[in-house]
């Protein structure tokens, strides 16, 4: 079976508005590369797959140190996540594979550990499914064939699939992992995910960062005596 992942993206200036509090808009323009060029890594290397499709209108895509191992898809209309999905949907379908896997570009705790466990469940099932934390999204999204259910993006957007899944008496498995409902959306998840991360470009980001911190409360310290 050859599986096609489709990774929407939106453009890195427009990402992560939630963490504006903690990162200025650079900061948080480096952190949304440096998310989906880790987990491109972990997918290309992991070999499950047999072609890594990113569906955006960013130009910095193409400075990916590996880009000749991805497919880059533009949206032109850059109309919302559902449309992007649909992008890479349609065309793996035209390609002939037989399913796709959907993942957000804000998942670096993924690895090579939970994308084998995953793996091994697809003969089992139609659609693979994994909520996000608040189990108001969907963070992974398996399709055997691609268009078995549509997509739903939209406010509520695991519910929404459940319930296709549901009316259409499908074989469906909750794939529940940690490494993969955590997104790094607002500022809480900075440390739980920081905690867990290994050796990668997020990683570095956020040590420095951390260091950085350290560092202006201890001038600040010694500024004030």
């Amino acid at each position: 079976m050859r599986i096609g992942v489709i990774i929407p993206v939106k453009k890195f200036n427009k990402s992560k508005q939630r963490l504006s509090s903690v990162f200025t808009l650079e900061q948080r323009i480096e952190l949304t590369k440096n998310m989906l060029f880790d987990i491109c890594d972990v997918l290309i290397e992991s070999s499950y797959f047999d072609e890594i499709v990113i569906v955006s209108s960013e130009d910095e895509i193409a400075k990916y140190e590996k880009y000749n191992n991805i497919t880059h898809l533009n949206d032109d209309r850059i109309s919302g996540v559902n449309n992007a999905v649909e992008i890479g949907n349609k065309y793996f379908i035209k390609k002939g594979f037989e399913s796709t896997l959907v993942i957000p570009g804000d998942i670096p705790l993924i690895n090579d550990k939970v994308l084998k466990k995953f793996v091994e469940c697809i003969k089992d099932n139609q659609v693979i499914i994994t909520p996000s934390k608040s189990k108001n999204g969907t963070n992974l999204l398996f399709r055997s064939p691609p268009d078995i259910i549509g997509t739903s993006y939209d406010e509520n957007s695991y519910f929404n699939h459940l319930d296709m899944i549901k009316n259409k008496k499908l074989r469906c498995m909750k794939y529940l992992e940690d490494s993969i409902s955590l997104d790094l959306d607002e500022p809480k998840d900075i440390q739980i995910i920081n905690e867990s991360l290994e050796y990668c470009r997020t990683e570095i980001m956020l040590k420095n960062r951390n260091q950085d911190i350290i560092s202006n409360n201890e001038y600040s310290a010694l500024s004030s005596v």
